[in-house]
């Protein structure tokens, strides 16, 4: 009642091994065509070139001379970040890099950059591809269409990532160079073949099939990228400064044994807007400092936030004395003291400067908050904040005491 007979037909000994052949050459045939398949282009028809940026040199050669054959009018070069190398190459991005090698090929156009910051570190390209989509919108090109510059199995991959970057209509052109690493036609007779062509073709399937990617999110990634890569240099440039004998504020003694300030953690909401009153009705002053020097001061200005639901005010000073010597200076002194001092922070206070404001509002950078030079050697006389610069809160930014 559960179950029947049944007879089916099974291979023969002749009938697998014809099976058998047609698998081998099936696969064959595909392993052929697969990098052919990958490298795929489409025919070019803006005047606006995207260069990859991450491309061998001999391949930007001839992107630059299909450019100049092409009558391009545009150039743009793409870049992800340099992750290696960091601390000997003049460049922190590829993008910056390619540029540069550019112009030694006296290519005199404008070129134009889409970077990507130092903390993307996953999906680079449709993170470049979004970069690119956010300065076009800004760079205001006469042409919407380009025309994608790419090297070899990466290329099919590319351009499905663009065009989910730019879903908006425009056509998208793609140019593909041969990859200078290995032969095309016989890509799995080489490791380095082998293993390009295989990943390019894994990442593209899974590209097409699960990847569905936020594109707000992803300009929200950048954006705030942007932000820690700027304050990163800034403190970078410090430090180089602090290393440097000749313009350290070091003792010279202690300029050798120097490894690095010591700072909170970037934190974005320290990046406050706040109102912006000019007020230099009060009389200049003389500014007291940790020594017997008395500058010239006066107030210009009150600068008014709110930080975690509490408001607070400072006030901001021009040095008179160095707008003596320095007519064209347009910044403001902001010195304060909070709830760290003396704790992890420098005791007698931190400074910040800003410029001087040309509407009614400031954007104040707690990130940037840095010690006055009292805080490293005891040779230096330095503003004391004043009292009315003192805030009932810590600000757990900037940088913290020195040992």
């Amino acid at each position: 009642m559960l179950f029947r007979r049944k007879f089916i037909y099974v291979p023969t000994f002749f009938g697998w091994l014809l099976i058998i052949c047609i698998l081998i050459t099936g696969a064959y045939l595909s392993l052929r065509h697969t990098y052919s398949f990958l490298a795929a282009s489409k025919p070019a028809k803006s005047k606006i070139l995207v260069l990859e940026g991450w491309i061998d040199e001999k391949c930007v050669q001839n992107a630059i001379g299909l450019y100049r054959a092409n009558g391009y009018e545009y150039l743009v070069v793409t870049g992800v970040p340099i992750t290696q190398w960091t601390y000997s190459s003049p460049f922190s991005n590829m993008a910056d890099a390619t540029a540069g090698s550019i112009r030694r090929m006296y290519f005199k156009d404008s070129i134009y950059k889409a970077i990507v910051p130092s903390a993307v570190l996953r999906d680079r390209t449709y993170s470049t591809a979004v970069a690119l989509k956010m300065n076009l919108e800004k760079w205001n090109f006469p042409y919407k269409d380009f025309d994608l510059y790419t090297v070899g199995a990466h290329a099919r991959r590319s351009y499905l990532v663009y065009k989910k970057a730019f879903n908006d209509g425009r056509y998208i052109g793609l140019i593909v160079d041969t990859d200078p690493s290995f032969e095309p036609e016989d890509w799995y007779n080489t490791s380095r073949g082998f293993r390009i062509v295989l990943s390019e073709l894994i990442s593209y399937f899974y590209s097409l099939l699960f990847f569905h990617p936020d594109e707000e999110q992803f300009k929200k990634l950048i954006t705030d990228g942007f932000y820690f890569d700027k304050i990163q240099q800034v403190r970078l440039d410090t430090d180089n400064e602090f290393a440097d004998i000749r313009q350290s504020p070091l003792d010279s003694a202690n300029v050798p044994e120097f490894s690095g300030l010591n700072y909170y953690p970037i934190d974005p909401s320290y990046l406050v807007k706040a109102a912006f009153t000019v007020d230099t009705t009060s009389p200049p002053f003389e500014m007291q400092t940790s020594k017997t020097r008395r500058p010239m001061y006066r107030k210009y200005g009150l600068i008014k936030f709110t930080l975690r639901d509490t408001s607070f005010v400072l006030a901001a000073y021009q040095n008179l004395d160095y707008l003596k010597t320095h007519p064209d200076y347009k910044e403001l002194f902001v010195p304060f003291k909070d709830k760290t001092n003396g704790k992890t922070t420098y005791g007698a206070g931190r400074y910040l400067d800003i410029p001087i404001p040309a509407t009614d509002s400031v954007v104040i950078d707690f990130n940037l908050a840095y010690n006055p030079y009292c805080a490293y050697a005891e040779r230096w006389s330095c503003p004391l904040t004043p009292l009315e610069n003192y805030l009932e809160t810590r600000i757990e930014a900037g940088v913290l005491n020195y040992h």
